[in-house]
């Protein structure tokens, strides 16, 4: 009777833990798993103000769409609410963001898809899939069209589409070798063997052909494409219009684009100047007003404003662009919460300015080094401080020269054989020119007898001509 007993209990833990782990990696949704924290640097989100929305504490995660960001603890990803709550489980080896209401996720080494309650609508057995897209927004089926990856009969890779519904047009085989996805009724596909993008509509055929270098998936009934040099806009029909790169739609985002240039990164406006000087480390597009950034001299990301001013400060490990109002950013709670806020700010003595003073000097050296560089190469650049100050002087001098140059204007345009004079007398005819300025000042009677009366004396050395005008003010 022990001996039945002691396996019977042994039974009973064996099934006890069995059932504690599956739970663990396969839960029910809506169920909170308790499970250790990271440990080290980890993700959280931030608002607008840089504080801490949802504190750091994920592995990995992605950024918020639908509602939903995918979210990793301990090599298993599941997708959270805005309250940090799992409201899909951990139970994928990997996931990408919702689109559309699906999000593509990974099981044993293949891809499929769930929908936002948790259902399984593609199984886990290809080799990758896209991000889901309405195939026309503005139709009234509202298909919804998935790019998928797989391997076909001949051993090659190669991607087509799933038709999700709500009202199935049919699937697209997958013959393409790259994809992007539908809107506006088209999407991108790309032929590696002529190494070209073309288009195609929702049943897989080709509405516009093969000859794009790049191109851009449309949006508001255009798409941006290039061919070699040059950049054109397309319409849905295939007419190309040559455009320049300033007015591109794609690559703008809150009216700046990124512009690299010697492994630092600016930004530019439409009319492609700069709008502000500072350069960066690193730089992502602006979202939402604002862009993640990392200064040259400094080993943390922050965020500015399309004024090139910090509003958070440049304190995190990483940082992602903002979505749905929140951004993750990676940071060591054990460090960062000894030294910062929860907003970000020092906790010992917080500062206004986000970038130090030595930031900015260094900055600046490195811009008027490389503008010193492309000045030498006839490129037209903003000069730099030292440069500025260098013309703020000689236009000081300048004027004072200009000032005795008018002076000699009026006696050249009477006299063209009048002598030159030499550098000895520079210092005298500074004298005559005060003394010719506080003529002018008179009435018009008396400057045209000046005149009249230098004309007669231009023969003559400067030292008469000193004389008489102390003559005429007599």
């Amino acid at each position: 009777m022990n001996l039945k007993a002691l396996a019977s209990f042994r039974l009973l833990i064996s099934i006890f833990a069995m059932t504690s782990l599956l739970t663990g990696c396969f839960g029910r949704s809506g169920v909170e798993i308790n499970v250790p924290d990271e440990k080290g640097p980890v993700w959280g989100f931030i608002d607008h103000s840089g504080k801490f929305v949802l504190k750091p504490k994920y592995r990995r995660v992605k950024q918020f769409t639908e509602g939903l960001a995918a979210a990793d603890l301990h090599t298993r990803w599941g997708y959270i609410d805005r309250d940090g709550k799992f409201v899909i489980e951990r139970n994928y080896e990997d996931a990408k963001p919702f689109s559309a209401g699906y999000a593509a996720v990974q099981m044993g080494g293949k891809w499929g898809a769930i929908a936002k309650d948790g259902t399984i609508v593609l199984p886990c057995k290809y080799e990758d899939v896209g991000e889901a897209h309405e195939c026309n927004p503005d139709a009234e089926d509202h298909a919804v069209m998935l790019p998928y990856k797989e391997k076909g009969g001949d051993g090659k890779v190669k991607w087509g589409f799933k038709d999700l519904g709500p009202h199935p047009h049919g699937d697209i085989p997958a013959k393409f070798d790259d994809v992007m996805y539908f809107n506006d009724g088209l999407c991108p596909v790309y032929n590696a063997t002529l190494g070209k993008w073309g288009f195609i509509n929702a049943k897989g055929e080709q509405s516009i052909q093969f000859k794009f270098d790049r191109v851009t998936t449309f949006k508001g009934q255009t798409a941006e494409g290039e061919m070699g040099d040059d950049f054109v806009v397309v319409d849905p029909i295939g007419t190309m219009a040559p455009k320049s790169r300033l007015e591109s739609t794609k690559s703008f985002h809150d009216g700046l684009a990124i512009q690299q240039k010697r492994g630092k990164f600016a930004f530019i406006n439409r009319e492609g100047k700069r709008p502000f000087k500072l350069k960066f480390r690193y730089a992502e597009n602006f979202s939402e007003g604002l862009a993640v950034v990392q200064p040259l001299q400094s080993v943390g990301r922050g965020y500015i404003d399309t004024r090139g001013e910090f509003v958070i400060p440049p304190v995190f490990d990483d940082a992602r662009a903002f979505s749905e109002q929140l951004a993750a950013v990676k940071v060591d709670p054990d460090v960062f919460f000894k030294t910062y806020n929860e907003d970000g700010t020092p906790k010992d003595a917080p500062k206004t300015d986000v970038v130090s003073e030595e930031n900015k000097e260094d900055d600046s050296k490195e811009e008027s080094k490389e503008e010193s560089k492309d000045e030498t190469k006839d490129e037209p650049k903003e000069k730099s401080k030292d440069e500025t100050k260098g013309e703020s002087k000689e236009s000081k001098e300048s004027k004072e020269s200009k000032e005795s140059k008018e002076s000699k204007e009026e006696s050249k345009d009477d006299s063209k054989d009048e002598p030159k004079s030499s550098k000895s007398e520079k210092s005298s005819k500074e004298d005559v020119d005060e003394d010719v300025k506080s003529e002018s000042k008179s009435d018009s009677k008396a400057d045209a007898k000046s005149e009249k009366s230098s004309k007669s004396e231009k023969s003559k050395t400067s030292d008469d001509s000193d004389s008489k005008v102390d003559s005429k003010k007599k």
